[in-house]
């Protein structure tokens, strides 16, 4: 088992039907914290949460975002959580079919697709590009010129989003602070410290964490907006988890 399951051991449980007030992360705009409701999710669905998590995270080959990760499986529990309220379907990671829930980390191909673009709105992919369309994050940022990575669009009903940082694997990065607005009220910018950098020998991966995660729940309106302080191209991309139902996640 990895740092992840090890870390997060008691975490594996039932968990009842309830309404809280969640403050480990930024759910609602100017709130310290924020009324979710939450579905049951049985022991086995926990511990399928987990160990998903420590199979995406990949410790050996990136033991600092394992380690983010591994910070904040209570948020991402609370997200498979509010999403399973919605669709009343099991968590069943990459075994489920249907309507099962699963997790993957998100990809630019999911920005501007029906998941986070439920409306199906043109023009809501990375950066504004064609809806589903961008399959890269690679982008040439302009330096002082903020820009919408991912442009203002709603959650589908059945699927959420948890942001805990980002990550560009250039030799220096464009990017120094991001913006999330949350039902289209904005959330002060923070600042993305690239000086983190994760050794892989002689290569290094710039890392920044959020000050807290930032979650996207079904039908919530989304907008990240970033700004550059460096001109030129970018690999730009968020230390992102998707949750949905596992025939919406399909290629």
């Amino acid at each position: 088992m990895g740092i992840i399951y090890q870390a997060n051991r008691g975490l594996i449980r039932d968990y009842p039907e309830e309404t809280v007030r969640y403050e480990d992360a930024m759910i609602e705009a100017g709130k310290v914290a924020a009324e979710v409701k939450l579905a049951p999710l049985s022991s086995a669905e926990a511990k399928r949460v987990i160990l998903k998590l420590d199979t995406l995270a990949m410790e050996k080959a990136n033991p600092l975002i394992a380690s983010i990760v591994a910070e904040e499986v209570q948020s991402i529990i609370t997200l498979v959580r509010m999403v399973k309220a919605e669709t009343k379907a099991e968590f069943m990671g990459i075994l489920g079919s249907g309507a099962n829930l699963d997790i993957c980390w998100l990809r630019a191909k999911h920005v501007g697709s029906s998941l986070l673009n439920s409306e199906l709105t043109a023009s809501k992919g990375l950066y504004g590009g064609t809806s589903g369309g961008v399959l890269s994050w690679l982008y040439t940022f302009t330096a002082g010129t903020s820009v919408d990575m991912i442009p203002s669009q709603k959650m589908a009903k059945t699927a959420g989003v948890i942001h805990l940082g980002f990550i560009d694997p250039i030799e220096v990065p464009k990017v120094e602070a991001v913006q999330f607005r949350i039902a289209n009220i904005p959330t002060p910018a923070q600042t993305l410290n690239f000086n983190v950098r994760l050794s892989f020998g002689t290569e290094s991966l710039p890392v920044a964490r959020l000050e807290k995660p930032v979650i996207y729940g079904p039908d919530k309106l989304q907008q990240v907006t970033v700004f550059p302080n460096i001109s030129g191209d970018s690999k730009l991309q968020p230390i992102s988890f998707l949750v949905a139902k596992a025939e919406d996640l399909v290629l």
